[in-house]
């Protein structure tokens, strides 16, 4: 978050030496706006509105200082539909005057914010001290409100002056330019150089895309001005399925039974080879692990596609890393319904998907192969758009068999796997059609 003006304007001043080049389009954006924007207009505001997921406004720059243009630029986020939280620069050197800039926060904030949120960048004192006077800035806004409060900080400083004080927040969110933290957070300040057409203006932006964080809230839960305690709970991905592979998490404790999970089974993969829908904890699904021979709830695993399966859609949009490790964003997104061609490749205990330009995780819950991999039960597939059948299985013009209509019926009796993992059907006659499911749905 910008401390400094002069360090502001030596910013934009790059942003327009660079160009365009350096220019990411603003699409789902979360910037930070304080003073140094400027006072908005309805103009600009009304586009930031196609632009921004929600926006976190400063508020002030401790007891003593409030923001110049908060209240305008806020009421013109109401105006136009643009959820919002507020934030607190913070200043204070004990606990008395973290209470007093709390209470300052609450009285100067417009009562249409959704979270509230302390940015603790500096301080002049210990880190004991400086822990409790955290801890007194949470327990006295508290008081004040029910909504959701956050935490912002730099990584080091968050471990170093309020490494205790942080976990009562409801979310941590955390900056850190060159890489992922590696701390627990659930909003990641990627950079401070992502320029909003809408404004004009390079500014600093944060994703919370679950790809990009490592403790994950819906947009529902950010524009929300429930309580995080009496927001409804958040469940696990729990649609796993048998044959899929998952990830016995470290974070494991017991068996569906209740009996311990050992710590030499954990961190390893195993087969699915059951599931069973049951309501227990922050699961909706249990599933039978191969090997183990034990149900685990889904909150304990995460499911990777394994193999090679060609083709993805995506069931949530997703951030695109330069990186197999998923450190450092290429600040583009892919689309939730886009369907992408992808190898997957491993790093260290966990899948990625490389698309054209990077890198997103292969996590199951995040995506979908975009062909059938086994054969339907009544060994009959719909066309859903007009497609031949093959002589071969080398689907070239030269070896079209017979032309099929959208609506049309086809028998297969078997299904095969190519080295690139797309998928075909080998038909009752002998022929061949493919298993992409743009093209055919089972019956």
């Amino acid at each position: 978050m910008k401390k400094h003006k002069k360090w502001q304007l030596m910013l934009l001043l790059l942003g327009s030496l660079i160009g365009s080049a350096g220019a990411v389009k603003a699409s789902a954006a979360v910037p930070d706006i304080s003073e140094w924007q400027g006072k908005l207009t309805s103009t600009e505001v009304k586009s930031l509105a196609s632009q921004a997921d929600f926006v976190i406004n400063r508020v002030q720059y401790g007891s003593s200082y409030e923001d110049l243009y908060h209240s305008s630029n806020e009421s013109l986020y109401v105006k136009y539909g643009i959820p919002f939280g507020s934030y607190d620069y913070a200043t204070f050197t004990s606990t008395s005057t973290a209470k007093a800039e709390a209470k300052k926060l609450y009285s100067r904030s417009n009562k249409n914010t959704k979270f509230y949120v302390l940015d603790f960048e500096t301080t002049s004192m210990s880190s004991s001290a400086a822990n409790a006077a955290v801890k007194a800035w949470y327990n006295e806004m508290r008081s004040l409100t029910s909504k959701k409060l956050i935490f912002y900080s730099y990584q080091s400083f968050a471990t170093t002056y309020a490494n205790t004080a942080r976990q009562s927040f409801d979310a941590q969110w955390i900056a850190n330019y060159s890489s992922k933290p590696t701390i627990s957070f659930s909003l990641w300040q990627y950079s401070s150089s992502y320029y909003l057409s809408s404004l004009g203006q390079y500014v600093d932006n944060s994703l919370y895309d679950s790809a990009s964080v490592t403790t994950y809230h819906p947009l529902s839960w950010w524009t929300s001005s429930s309580s995080a305690s009496s927001s409804s709970t958040s469940y696990a991905y729990s649609s796993y399925t048998k044959g899929q592979h998952v990830y016995l998490n470290k974070s494991s404790s017991t068996y569906y039974d209740g009996t311990t999970i050992p710590s030499s089974a954990k961190q390893k993969y195993y087969k699915v080879t059951a599931t069973k829908s049951v309501t227990t904890g922050n699961s909706k699904q249990l599933v039978y692990l191969s090997g183990l021979n034990k149900w685990v709830r889904s909150q304990d695993v995460t499911g990777y596609w394994i193999g090679q399966h060609r083709l993805y859609k995506l069931r949530e949009k997703s951030t695109l890393f330069k990186d197999v490790n998923l450190t450092t964003s290429t600040g583009k997104t892919l689309k939730k319904g886009g369907i992408y061609t992808g190898t997957l490749v491993k790093s260290g205990n966990f899948y990625r998907i490389k698309t054209n330009g990077g890198y997103i995780t292969a996590k199951v819950s995040k995506s979908d192969h975009w062909y059938y991999e086994s054969l339907p039960s009544s060994k009959w597939i719909k066309a859903k758009v007009g497609l031949y059948t093959y002589n071969s299985s080398n689907f070239v013009k030269s070896n079209r068999h017979a032309y099929h209509a959208a609506g049309d019926k086809i028998k297969v009796t078997k299904i095969y796997k190519r080295s690139g993992g797309s998928r075909y059907y080998k038909t009752n006659k002998g022929n061949y059609v493919s298993a992409n499911r743009s093209n055919v749905v089972t019956q």
